[in-house]
């Protein structure tokens, strides 16, 4: 399977609901990265983790909305 960079995969523009689908398990996967750093980084104030996890969450669900299905293969770290 070939995978597209970019945000058109084979020539086509997501519509708006295959973004928002995009965005939000990109957020979920930030939402664990973040919950995971917090962990990682035991002594955080309770603002100080809102934070990271809301940032976390944020960069991973415009990352994922915008390079679709090459942002999931080049999650080699996951693996």
């Amino acid at each position: 399977m070939k995978i597209e960079s970019g945000p058109t995969l084979a020539g086509r523009k997501p519509d708006a609901f295959e973004m928002k689908v995009r965005f939000a398990c990109g957020a979920l996967l930030g939402l664990v990265v973040g919950l995971g750093m917090c962990v990682g980084l035991s002594p955080l104030s309770t603002l100080g983790a809102c934070v990271l996890v809301g940032i976390a969450m944020v960069a991973c669900g415009v990352s994922a909305a915008h390079f679709g299905d090459s942002f999931w293969a080049n999650l080699r770290w996951l693996q």
